[in-house]
C-alpha cells in the first residue's frame, strides 16, 4: 500500500474516531491500531469498518481496535505523525483508563515487541530440529552447534529484551532496565554456587536466564525509584545521580527479595498450569480450543504468551502452543468452507486467501474479514478448535519453542508425536469445515442483489 493511501486511511480513521482531539492515546500490536478515546460515544465504529484498507473494528474494554493487518506498523507511523498533539500526551481532562484495559495494554506492550525475536528463534530451532530429524545434519557438528546457540540466545537473554520493552510500558529509561537484567545474568552471579551477600543481606542463588516475571516486576520497581529521584533531585544533578541511585538501590532489592520471591511464584504458576493441563486433559483442551478464536478476536490472546514463556523456562516445553495451533487451524477451516459455500465471487477470494493465511499462522484476516462479518462460521471455528485441541491435549503434544502456528511453526513439534500433531490439525480443519457447512450462514450479497 502506498504512502498516500495510509494518509487517506489515517484521515478517515481520525475523523470517525471523533477527531484528533478525541484521541487520548494511540498504539498498535501486530495487526491492530489501538485507540484510547476521551469520549467513546463520538466514535463511529461501523463507519471504521467501511474505510478502504480496514478489515474490521471492535471495542474491547473501552478501547477501539481498528484491524489493519500486517501493514499496521507503516500506517501507525503516518497516523501518529498526523496527530497534533502527539497521542501519548494526555490532557488534564482525560478519563482514567480502565484497569482491565491497562493490564491488557501493558501485557501487549511488553510482549509484542519481543515476539518477532522469539518467533525467529523458535523457527530457527524448528528448522534445525527438522534437519536433525531427517538426518541431513550432524548434531555434533560445529555449524549445527553454533546455529543452535543462535536460537537459544534469545531465550537465555530474554530478561534483557523484556526489560527494554517493560521500561517503555512503565515509563523509565530502557537502558537502565537493560542494565538491571544484565546484572541478573552477569557471569559473576551466575557462577555462584552458594548464597552471597550485599550490605550484610543474603543474596540467594537463583537462575534468571529465560525467566519472564522477575525482570518485569523489577523494572516496575525501577520505574518508581527513577520517577521518585527525578521529583526530589534538582535537574542539574539528576542526569548523573538518578541512574546511579536507580541501579544501586534496585539491583540489591531485586537480588535479595524481589527476584527470588517472584521467581518462586512464577514457578508455582508454571507448575499450576502444567498440573491443570494434566488433570483436565482432553476436556481442558477442548475448552481452550473453543474459546481461543474469541480470545484472538478480542485481543485477550496476548495474556497466553507469558504463560507459554514461563513454561518454556521452567519445563523446557510449551503445552499450549499445540492447542493454539488447533484453534488457528479451525479458523482457517471455517474460512475455507465459506469460500466453498459463498456465491459472492469477490468474497470467495477473500475467504480463500484469509483461510490459507490462518493455516500458516495469522488468523486476524479470517476472523475480522470473514467470520466477524458472517458470525455463524464462528460456531464452526469453535467446534473445530475444541476437537483438535482436545486431541492435542489427550496425546500431550508439546512444542519446543514459540512461533506462528499451525503451518509456519510446525517444525517446533518435530519428534515422535509429529504425525499426531498433523492429524490434530487436519481434524480441526475438517470439523470446522463440516460444522460451518452444517450451520449455514447468510451470504454476503452480490453487487446489485437485494
Amino acid at each position: 500500500m502506498k504512502k498516500n493511501n495510509y494518509e487517506e486511511m489515517s484521515k478517515r480513521i481520525m475523523e470517525l474516531a471523533g477527531g484528533p482531539d478525541n484521541i487520548r492515546k494511540a498504539s498498535h500490536c501486530f495487526t491492530r491500531l489501538r485507540l484510547d478515546l476521551h469520549e467513546l460515544e463520538r466514535c463511529d465504529t461501523e463507519g471504521m469498518k467501511k474505510v478502504e484498507g480496514v478489515k474490521g473494528c471492535v471495542v474491547n474494554s473501552g478501547q477501539v481496535q481498528v484491524i489493519i493487518g500486517k501493514e499496521v506498523e507503516d500506517l501507525f507511523k503516518i497516523f501518529t505523525a498526523m496527530l497534533n498533539p502527539a497521542p501519548e500526551e494526555e490532557s488534564g481532562g482525560a478519563k482514567e483508563e480502565k484497569l482491565v484495559n491497562k493490564i491488557l495494554n501493558g501485557i501487549a506492550g511488553i510482549f509484542i515487541p519481543v515476539f518477532p525475536a522469539l518467533a525467529a528463534s523458535g523457527l530457527l530451532k524448528g528448522i534445525l530440529l527438522a534437519l536433525n530429524f531427517g538426518g541431513v545434519v550432524d548434531p555434533a557438528g560445529n555449524t549445527y552447534t553454533m546455529l543452535m546457540m543462535f536460537s537459544d540466545a534469545v531465550f537465555y537473554f530474554l530478561p534483557v529484551l523484556l526489560a527494554f520493552s517493560s521500561a517503555k510500558v512503565f515509563g523509565c529509561k530502557p537502558t537502565l532496565a537493560a542494565v538491571l537484567a544484565c546484572i541478573l545474568l552477569h557471569p559473576t552471579y551466575t557462577a555462584m554456587t552458594e548464597a552471597g551477600s550485599i550490605f550484610g543481606l543474603t543474596v540467594p542463588v537463583v537462575s534468571y536466564s529465560s525467566t519472564v516475571f522477575p525482570i518485569i516486576v523489577g523494572v516496575f520497581i525501577l520505574s518508581l525509584i527513577e520517577k521518585g529521584c527525578r521529583r526530589v533531585i534538582p535537574k542539574s544533578f539528576s542526569g548523573l545521580f538518578t541512574p546511579l541511585i536507580c541501579i544501586v538501590v534496585t539491583a540489591p532489592v531485586m537480588l535479595v527479595v524481589v527476584g527470588p520471591v517472584v521467581n518462586a511464584l512464577s514457578n508455582v504458576v508454571g507448575n499450576a498450569v502444567i498440573g491443570l493441563y494434566d488433570k483436565t486433559g482432553a476436556f481442558g483442551g477442548a475448552i481452550f480450543g473453543a474459546v481461543y478464536p474469541f480470545m484472538v478476536f478480542t485481543g485477550l490472546h496476548h495474556a497466553v504468551v507469558p504463560v507459554e514463556l514461563q513454561s518454556l523456562a521452567a519445563n523446557g516445553y510449551d503445552p499450549l502452543l499445540a492447542l493454539c495451533a488447533a484453534a488457528n487451524a479451525a479458523v482457517g477451516g471455517a474460512a475455507l468452507m465459506v469460500a466453498i459455500d459463498s456465491r459472492n465471487r469477490e468474497f470467495k477470494g477473500l475467504s480463500l486467501s484469509s483461510g490459507i493465511t490462518a493455516l500458516i499462522g495469522t488468523t486476524e484476516p479470517a476472523l475480522y474479514g470473514v467470520l466477524g462479518i458472517l458470525k455463524r462460521p464462528f460456531i464452526g471455528a469453535a467446534a473445530g478448535g475444541a476437537a483438535g485441541s482436545a486431541f492435542m491435549a489427550a496425546l500431550r503434544i508439546y512444542a519446543s519453542g514459540i512461533g506462528p502456528v499451525p503451518g509456519a511453526g510446525a517444525a517446533l513439534f518435530l519428534g515422535e508425536k509429529f504425525v499426531w500433531y498433523l492429524i490434530g490439525i487436519v481434524l480441526s480443519v475438517a470439523v470446522a469445515m463440516a460444522v460451518t457447512h452444517f450451520v449455514r450462514f447468510e451470504d454476503v450479497k452480490l453487487e446489485g442483489q437485494k
